[in-house]
């Protein structure tokens, strides 16, 4: 048997205990989607799932667009605001716009003749308000978008025209500025001067102390006679290559000089260009035979002299090391003769100049503090002339920005395209629930029951007015005419 036949079968006190668990089953979920939908429940519970499927949806369309718009304001006033104040404001804000939505959207349903097709003029004149409302909401939010977005761009263009307006406050400050430091840059330099001083005693006694700790006399002496004589006999092995090498390049052009000479004395021979007959005699094999043993000599002449020329660049390293080792031992001997009385005198300049040193400091700090109320009173009289733009970053201040960005002859054009783009798209989002309610919303049993319900109720309420004129007139013994 169907469920149809049985439910038949049962008697209507069964029904009515079936029907009201399946109510309860609803709980308040479907309670809750009723009242954001501003649908009547009672008579919601008793139509279909369609029907019902129709009220969710509206409503998860109400909730995505709460969301949007309370993150988006939420995340534009916190370019300003604090995070928490932010999302407190943007709550409140998207709140409102909800149940705006909801009282415009929702109370339509419920009004709208089901046995009506099409959008009558009286319905569209109530549309007005709602259409001008998201005119204006699309506008702003998009415009707040714009600036949230844009805020990279936004902040260099403020900066860029603070910097175009202040540039004569700048000037003006940094001349100021150079005045006061050429003052203060005698009091620095004697500082400096003291410093070096200081410094410079301090590494002598140093090094008095490291050289008195680890060195004596003997020692010192010794080791510079040793580091002398390594660094003679370097120096004499160097002199002995320069001799070798001005040697062979002395052989070298005489052995190049004669080549030249043999070797042009068998090209005459060979070719007669003397004025004899061209031959190759006795005197022509001689040049020729004296002219390539030449040869062979300006090439191992060329050999050893690049083989002097490499001893010479390797012993270079050896030198400088050597000298290196003899400054440094003639330095430590230096370091070593420096008498007691000349360290405690140096430690006394040294006390002499940390307190002058004390003195110096106190008058250059003195200095610039001077300098820094100069700079302030003569910032605050430049300000009150009005040389100063102060940068300000607030809400007006980032559209007037904005607006100047679409002005920009570079980026202008397509910063305005994007401007217009997130403007129709969120006019777009703010009446598409209008469109979808009132132009493709398809027909509902609520509606169908709401209406008749509505006509029932006038129809009742038109039957009590004329039921309570008839009771006056009747309890009326005269008129008001026949009183007077």
């Amino acid at each position: 048997m169907s469920d149809n036949a049985i439910n038949e079968n049962k008697p209507v006190v069964a029904v009515n205990n079936d029907f009201e668990k399946k109510i309860k089953k609803e709980g308040l979920i479907f309670k809750l989607f009723s009242f954001l939908s501003l649908t009547d429940y009672e008579v919601l519970r008793e139509c279909g799932k369609y029907d019902r499927t129709l009220v969710y949806a509206m409503v998860f369309r109400q909730i995505v667009t709460f969301a949007f718009t309370c993150m988006l304001f939420t995340y534009g006033v916190s370019l300003f605001l604090q995070f928490k104040t932010a999302v407190v404001i943007g709550v409140i804000f998207s709140l409102t716009l909800f149940f705006l939505d909801q009282a415009i959207i929702g109370s339509d349903w419920a009004l709208k003749n089901p046995f009506k097709g099409g959008l009558s003029f009286r319905g569209f004149i109530g549309l007005i308000p709602r259409i001008i409302y998201s005119l204006i909401i699309a506008v702003g939010l998009a415009t707040l978008a714009e600036i949230s977005l844009q805020a990279n761009a936004i902040d260099e263009q403020i900066q860029k025209e603070s910097n175009i307006k202040n540039q004569e406050y700048f000037s003006r400050l940094d001349q100021y500025e150079q005045e006061l430091e050429t003052s203060i840059s005698v009091d620095r330099k004697k500082v400096e001067d003291i410093q070096t001083e200081i410094q410079r005693l301090s590494d002598q006694n140093n090094r008095y102390e490291l050289a008195a700790s680890s060195n004596d006399a003997d020692t010192l002496n010794n080791t510079l006679a040793v580091k002398q004589k390594k660094s003679e006999a370097l120096q004499t092995s160097q002199q002995a290559l320069y001799t070798e090498i001005a040697y062979i390049n002395n052989r070298l052009a005489k052995a190049r000089e004669d080549y030249n000479y043999w070797f042009n004395e068998a090209l005459l021979e060979r070719t007669g260009q003397d004025g004899r007959p061209p031959t190759e005699g006795p005197k022509y094999r001689r040049a020729v035979a004296t002219y390539t043993d030449l040869s062979q000599q300006i090439e191992q002449l060329e050999a050893s002299l690049v083989n002097t020329q490499e001893k010479l660049k390797s012993l270079e390293p050896d030198i400088n090391l050597a000298l290196d080792d003899l400054n440094q031992v003639q330095k430590s001997i230096n370091d070593f003769q420096m008498t007691e009385a000349n360290y405690e005198h140096n430690k006394e300049t040294i006390v002499r100049l940390e307190d002058s040193l004390l003195t110096a400091r106190t008058m250059l700090n003195r200095a610039i503090e001077e300098k820094q109320q100069k700079m302030d009173v003569y910032r605050e009289k430049l300000e009150k002339d009005g040389l100063f733009y102060e940068v300000k970053t607030g809400m007006l201040r980032r559209y007037l920005a904005l607006k100047n960005i679409h002005k920009d002859p570079e980026i202008g054009e397509a910063a305005l395209m994007f401007s217009w783009l997130l403007k129709i798209f969120f006019i777009a989002i703010e009446l598409m629930p209008v469109i979808i309610k009132l132009f493709f919303s398809p027909f509902s049993f609520y509606s169908l029951r709401m209406y008749r319900k509505m006509q029932v109720a006038l129809l009742e309420e038109a039957d009590k007015l004329e039921s309570a004129k008839e009771t006056f007139q009747r309890e009326q013994p005269y008129s008001i005419k026949d009183t007077g």
